[in-house]
Order: structure tokens, then sequence, then C-alpha cells
């Protein structure tokens, strides 16, 4: 077996251990980088007062504790003699207050509260000591994850970050029992944005200049990055000079609004070359990912590290179809399948190779325009009052093509027409996704429809042809969607996947009957049409064609059936009802993947609609479902739900009313039902509603939480404080319960405790905004060092830049820092949200 490597004496005598997370070189290079990092800074001290408290609880015991920021030629530093060798003690107000200095200089001072040291002077004289080794500790934590050029965040923390992110957002972003609340739509942080960005060319600045010269380029973007950096972002340098920016909270729109700003700044920031006195310029593309928008079917199931990684490399997609389009801008994910695809090569018998593949969500049948952008033209023309004119003419449309097989990267298409013969496509060109149209006019084109010679199957457009008279003849028909496993679980060596999908095809003519006609829906689904038969009568059949395909082919697949009559859908809605009962099928965690389209996959699909924002579009979904079934207690909630997000208080009463009716003991309905309540001003009924919610479940929190915020209202403290302390010991977050508690004792005046809990709320939920602006709060009454109230006070604002509150708080904590003229602008702020 091999030796365990030995304990290695490192810089200033500290002795590393051989074993553990770090062997000694990497403990030696953290070291080094942690050495030649900048001074800590405030906010550095800040962020990291808990690490600081738990040091300093090792050797002295204290109630509360806080940070203070002395000004230059504050008489406090005299209290720690000359060398700042010495920690101060007031007896009389119970305080031990410990210099945290660097090299001579005091950067901040800890303030124990509720301390006593008894007999134990001597700590007076060890606690700077111990002070000394917890900033190094919080230097090697933070050079830990530094990246040593650029000082941002390295690739781990940002995919941790991201990881953290994921967990919260995946608790929030459905309707349930606790979606509904006080606050407008505007205000949930129901996800979050991703910018990846590398500098144009940049390779040729190593090659022009050397490498210690591109570091210093490196090292100068990323203080431009960070700069750019909107407050309560992360960024950082993933390798080489690709750079991350993680946006907690942001929306589709704010991602792309930030990375535009991002390569703005990147665009301006000179990068000076002192050996030759010469300045570069240098341009930067980027790509923005937004979750959950940016995330599809089964991705969801993944564990959140992996969709971490997955939003990632969607990033580093949207960034490559910026490069590939002339760098110097920013595309989002979402927008690479509607205006992000190239002609790469043009192919014989009118056939075409583009950059859209599966991971673009491209499939077969979708149409695209092709244009050129070589084709613009200066135009210069006399205008109506005799003056010149001039701009640019829009590109030239050259035809039409439509994609008919899609692979991972690439999908091959077909050219259907051609605006000019003289005008042929070419390599470079760029695609603009058509919208689809009703599959009825699918039946207009001409030419009869091919099938795949390997699997007998039809290509989407020529399946929607072929079966485009049997719908409107056929007053009974079902559709099926069957999506394989890609890759199967266990594929036979030597079998390609073709094969596999050719058998399968085979299976479902066996299973549906030789009167079912089949469509190659994309690289790993079928379609099958099947006349004549009902979606319910087709749910056995399905069931054992999902069996079929596990025991003959070791293949895992997922089914979605939809058919005709359904509600007052029309026969073109048949499709994507089937694509609603596949997403379905995709969200069962156990048991047969099967899903025949009805009143529950009506309710998923709005639950897709409110988790990106989309109310209207729920509420239409949750109707339907209610038409389809009235019992739906779920759609019903989850249309209540919507109506008291848009203020129509007395509808969302009534449906939540009739949920109770129908289920007296659903909670979901009775806490929303107290939250609309309450809304309204009926505080008698609302307190009524939550406590039948808490006999039906004694461990509901945010009952609990809300009938301690009513007490609390009303100066019950006492009883706030069991409601809140029976919410802490139910075992929910605690971070909501810590802030709750610690208002409940900022109101009766006792700070120190307030302060606890806020650190603990803070602990558990670093970007709880409320707890941020409570914490600012603490201080400024405290009369403490209002640089820290207002540091917090713009993390909430930045969280939360709608809440007027938080304004008011960053404008008193300016204030008192002799801030006017900013002071008097965060007022107005306040008074325009």
């Amino acid at each position: 077996m091999p030796r365990p490597a030995a304990a290695v004496k490192g810089p200033a005598g500290l002795v590393f251990p051989g074993r553990g997370r770090y062997r000694w070189p990497a403990y030696f290079t953290i070291w080094e980088n942690a050495m030649a990092a900048p001074a800590l800074t405030q906010r550095e001290l800040i962020a990291n007062e808990h690490a600081l408290r738990d040091v300093f609880s090792r050797f002295l015991a204290f109630k509360t504790h806080s940070l203070y920021f002395p000004k230059p030629g504050d008489a406090l530093a005299d209290a720690f003699g000359p060398d700042l060798g010495l920690a101060a003690h007031l007896p009389t107000e119970r305080k031990v207050m410990i210099p945290l200095a660097e090299d001579g200089r005091l950067l901040g001072v800890f303030v124990a509260r509720g301390a006593s040291l008894g007999g134990r002077r001597a700590l007076l004289s060890l606690l700077p000591r111990i002070a000394a080794m917890a900033l190094d500790q919080l230097r090697l934590r933070l050079a830990a994850v530094a990246d040593p050029v650029t000082g941002l965040a390295t690739g781990e923390a940002l995919l941790a970050a991201l990881s953290r992110e994921i967990e919260a957002v995946q608790q929030r972003i459905l309707p349930g029992g606790d979606s509904l609340g006080d606050l407008p739509l505007s205000a949930c942080r129901g996800g979050f944005g991703l910018i990846v960005a590398d500098l144009d060319r940049f390779s040729r600045v190593a090659g022009r200049f050397g490498f210690l010269m591109a570091e210093d380029v490196l090292a100068r973007a990323g203080a431009a990055v960070a700069g750019a950096t909107p407050e309560g972002g992360l960024a950082a340098r993933l390798h080489d000079d690709l750079f991350a920016v993680f946006l907690p909270g942001a929306s589709a729109a704010r991602c792309r609004e930030a990375a535009e700003a991002l390569l703005a700044e990147l665009g301006r920031t000179p990068f000076p070359i002192p050996a030759t006195g010469e300045s570069l310029s240098l341009t930067a593309s980027a790509g923005c990912v937004s979750y959950p928008q940016d995330v599809r079917g089964g991705q969801f199931a993944a564990s959140p590290a992996e969709q971490a990684r997955l939003l990632v490399h969607k990033a580093k997609k949207g960034l490559a179809v910026a490069k590939d389009l002339g760098r110097d801008q920013a595309m989002a994910y979402s927008r690479i399948l509607a205006e992000g695809g190239v002609v790469l090569e043009t192919l014989p018998l009118a056939r075409a190779a583009v950059s859209l593949g599966r991971w673009v969500d491209a499939e077969p049948g979708q149409r695209f325009l092709v244009w050129s952008p070589r084709l613009e033209r200066e135009v210069d023309v006399r205008g109506a009052d005799g003056g010149r004119l001039s701009g640019r003419s829009p590109a030239a449309v050259k035809g039409e093509i439509v994609l008919a097989e899609v692979v991972e990267d690439m999908a091959f298409a077909e050219v259907l027409h051609l605006a000019d013969p003289h005008l042929p496509l070419e390599p470079g060109d760029r695609l603009a996704l058509i919208p689809e149209a009703e599959e009825g006019d699918a039946a207009d084109a001409t030419g009869a429809p091919r099938r795949d010679p390997a699997s007998g199957l039809y290509p989407y457009r020529d399946f929607q042809r072929a079966t485009a008279q049997a719908r409107e003849k056929n007053a009974v028909f079902s559709q099926v969607l069957i999506q394989l496993a890609d890759p199967p679980a266990r594929r036979r060596a030597g079998r390609p996947a073709e094969a596999d999908m050719a058998a399968a095809a085979g299976l479902c003519r066996r299973v549906f009957g030789h009167e079912a006609v089949g469509g190659r829906f994309s690289a790993s689904k079928l379609v099958f049409f099947v006349p004549g038969i009902d979606p319910a009568a087709l749910a056995e059949p399905a069931g054992r064609l999902l069996a079929a395909l596990r025991a003959e082919l070791e293949l895992d697949a997922a089914v979605g059936v939809a058919g005709h009559p359904c509600l007052d859908h029309a026969r073109s809605d048949v499709a994507e009802n089937c694509r609603k009962a596949l997403d379905h099928a995709l969200l069962l965690p156990t048991g047969p993947r099967l899903a025949v389209f009805d009143s529950l996959s009506l309710t998923v699909s709005g639950d897709r609609h409110f988790a990106i924002g989309d109310v209207y579009a729920a509420m239409e979904e949750y109707k339907q479902a209610l038409l389809a079934d009235e019992k739906n207690a779920l759609a019903r909630n989850s249309l209540g739900i919507c109506l008291a997000r848009l203020g129509r208080l007395p509808q969302a009463r009534a449906e939540f009313e009739r949920v109770i009716r129908g289920e007296p003991k659903n909670a979901m309905a009775l806490y929303n039902l107290g939250c609309v309540l309450m809304r309204q001003g009926e505080a008698a009924a609302a307190r009524a509603a939550f406590q039948k919610c808490l006999r039906a479940d004694p461990a509901h929190v945010s009952s609990l939480l809300r009938l301690g915020r009513m007490a609390e209202e009303n100066r019950r403290f006492a009883e706030a404080l069991k409601y809140y302390r029976r919410a802490l010991a139910a075992g929910g977050p605690a971070a909501p319960t810590l802030r709750h508690l610690a208002r409940l004792a900022f109101a009766r005046g006792q700070l120190d405790e307030a302060r606890e809990h806020l650190h603990q709320a803070l602990l558990r939920d670093p970007k709880d905004a409320f707890a941020l602006q409570l914490m600012a709060r603490v201080y400024l009454t405290e009369g403490e060092d209002p640089a820290i109230a207002e540091a917090m006070a713009r993390q909430a604002v930045a969280l939360r830049p709608e809440r007027r509150e938080f304004w008011v708080e960053l404008s008193r904590a300016l204030a008192a820092q002799g801030r006017h003229d900013e002071a008097r602008a965060a007022a107005a702020r306040a008074e325009g949200v």
C-alpha cells in the first residue's frame, strides 16, 4: 500500500497535513495566492462575519456580535494599544472589542456583546492574535475560490452557486400552498440568468505581445467584468479568456440587457501595452441563458449540479453562435433557433446542411427563410425636401427550406423554393424561423409524401401531408407521440441507432394496427396517427408498447396520447395536445411513463406557463383543465393563485372556496384563501382560515408564520413568539422563520437578539432581501457604522428594486454618512416605486 504523505512545513512555519482535501503543493499555491492578494475589504469582512464569529466563539462566550469600521483618526484605535496588540474590554457594557488588523493597519473591529472575561484577562492580548489567524484563514478560503489572475470566482465556485440557486428556484417555481403571498408577480425570484462571454481574437494578444502581457489583459478584463456585474451577481473566470456572470432573480430580458452592458464595458476598456506605448481595444461576444425558461422536459429531472453544467453548456452554445454571426454581440439561447442558424454547406439534390440541431430544440418539419446579410446595400436617394437620405436596404430573402433530419449539433434541410435561381444558397447565409402554420395547410403542398426506406416512416412534414385528409374524414382519431431514451440504456454491440428506430416502428405497427400511419417526429421521437379509436382506448395498447420496447429492445420510452374530439379543440390542436401529454408523461416519477391528454396534462402545461411568468396563458390552460374535469382541485387552486396575482381577489376567493367545499381539509386552498382574506381586510376570517389549515396540517409553516405576523401586528408578542417557535420546530425552511423572529425581537427592543436571528437567517439564505434590509435597520438604530448598513441596504435593493422600504433604508444609511446628494436620489427613487 502507498505510504500516506507526511506533514509538510509551509510558509511562515505553518504545518499543512499531508492528507485531506488538498495536498501540500495545492496548499502552497493557495497560500501564495492569498499573500499576493489585495488587502481584505469591508465587504469581504461583512460577507464572512459568521466565519469570524465561529472562530472567536471557540475562545470567548458571547450572546451576539457585530462589526464596526472606525474612520481615520477615530479615537477607538487608541484602546487597542499602539501596535493593535490588545482587545478592549468594557465590563459595564459587557462588550469585548477585538481589532481586525493587517500589517499594522486597523481594518475593522469585531464587537462581542454579552461577553464576560471573568478572571481571564490574559485573553485581551491573545484575541488580536486569534483575529490575525482568522483573517489568514479568511484570505486562504477566498484565495481557494478566487482565480489567481483576475481575482474573480473560479468555475467551481460558480457551479456551486448555480446549484444552490437551482435548488431554491425548484422549491418555488410551481404554484402551491406557499406560492400566494402579498407580493406581486414581478417580485418573485422564480429564476435567474447566466452570461458567458469571452474576448474576441484574444489568442492574437499572446502571439503578438507575449503571455505575460496576455495575463495583464485578462486581469484588466476581469476588473471590467466585475465592474459591469450588477449588485448581487457573481462574476467568475471559467478558463482562459472565458468569463461568466451569474444574475440571481434576473429575467430573460434583464439578462440580455446585462450581457449587452458587459460587452459595452469591455469594448470601452483600454488595455495599455507599456513596452510599445500602444493601447489595445478589444471586443467581446456573449451567450446568455435563463432558468427555468431554457430548460426542457426531462432536463428538469436531473440533479441541480447536472442542471448547472447544462446551463453553462447552453450559454456556451449562445456564445458560439454570437461568434459565428460576426462577434461583438450577445445571443440568448432561446433566440438561437429563431434567428441564430446559418447554412453550413450546400449539398446535391437541393439539400443543405445547417447549424441547428437537437441542442437548440430543432425538429424535422420546421421551416426557415434563408437570407444573406451580404446582400445588404447602401441606399442614397433624394428626399421630398430636396435633401439626401441614406440607409441600408433590407437583406434579400433567397428562399425557404424545411428541416428533414436533425442530429445533435446540425441538421439536413431540403430547399422548398428559391426566390431567384440566380441567387443560390451559400455557406454563411442566415436562417429565420417561420412560425408554425396550421397543420391543414400542409395538405396544399405538392408532391406525394415519401417514406424513409430504413424505418418505413414518413418525415414529419410528409406525415402531416399523409394524414391531412384522414384527420378531416374521421370523426374520431388519436395521435401517439413516443420518445425513446437517447441513448438507449444498453445497446447491443454493432447495432446502429437506426436499427433500434426501425424495430420500434415495427412494434408500434404491431400494437396499433396496420391502419396506423407512422412518422419520424425527430431523431428520438416517433408519431403515429390511429384513425377511428378514442385516446382512452389506446391507453392499454400504449402500456403494452412500453413493456414490449423494454423487454424486446431494451429501450426506455415515454408516450403521450391525444385525440379528437376533445373539449373545444380543433383537429389541428391534436399535435400540440400530444406534446403536452408527453411532457406530462416525462414528469411521472414512477411506473410506466404514459399519459393520455386530460385535465392533469393541461394543469402541467399551465404550471409551465406560470413558471416563466406568463400568467394569462397559464389561466387559459387551467380553465381548459377545469372544463375537462371540474373536480380538478389542483387546477382550480392554481387558477385562484393566478387571479390573486392579477389583483382579482373576489374571483380568486370564489375559486378557493369551491375547492374547500369539495375538499374541506385541502391545506393549499385554506392557506391561499386566508391570504386573499388578509388582502381584503377581513382579518378575523383570515385567521380562521389559517387555523383550519393548521388543523388539516399541523406542520404548515406558512400558516404558522401568517398567524404569528397577525398577532405581532396586534402587539400580542407572546402569542406571536409561540407561533414562530412552532414554525421553527416544524422543520420547514428556517430562514423566513428566523427573519420573523428577528422582526419580533426588534419590535420588542431586543436588538441583540434580533441581530443574532438575522445572522442565522442570512447564513441559511444570503440573498434574503428582507433580512438584509432589517439588518441595515438594526445597525442604523444602534448608531453603529452606517457603511455596513449601506452595504446591507444596497444588496436588498439589488435583489428587490421594487420594494419602496428598501430604498428608504438605503437613503437613511447614505444620509448617516453625510452623503446627502446620494441620499436624496435614493429617496426620490423610493417615491417612484
